[in-house]
């Protein structure tokens, strides 16, 4: 991407401001070569950014989705898991009163 310098009329105010013309052309170029940039500089455009933004917002959008599935699905395990405890746990409690209750009866 070059920007765009008029060398011609750099180098002519230069002059008129009393540099040698050797000088004056020797600044222009400088200030030319200052203004070109190479490829690998190429500075991005009000467009680029608004593009990358939009990909960026997509990107999110997805993202926020893809945790919303994986939130639910750990709600639904840990739902089952506890579930299955509670059964457990009141199984365990049912067989303590009946063997309670067998031993109280065994006792009288």
């Amino acid at each position: 991407m070059n920007v765009a310098f008029d060398t011609l009329g750099a180098t002519k105010r230069l002059r008129d401001a009393g540099l040698e013309d050797r000088a004056a052309e020797a600044i222009v170029e400088l200030v030319q070569s200052t203004t070109q940039l190479s490829e690998d500089n190429a500075l991005a455009t009000k467009s680029d950014v608004a593009d990358l933004t939009r990909a960026i917002r997509t990107d999110i959008q997805g993202l926020r989705a893809d945790l919303a599935i994986t939130k639910t699905q750990i709600l639904v395990e840990l739902n089952d898991k506890l579930r299955s405890q509670s059964f457990a746990l009141m199984g365990g409690v049912t067989a303590v009163v009946g063997l309670a209750t067998a031993i109280i009866k065994l006792g009288s």
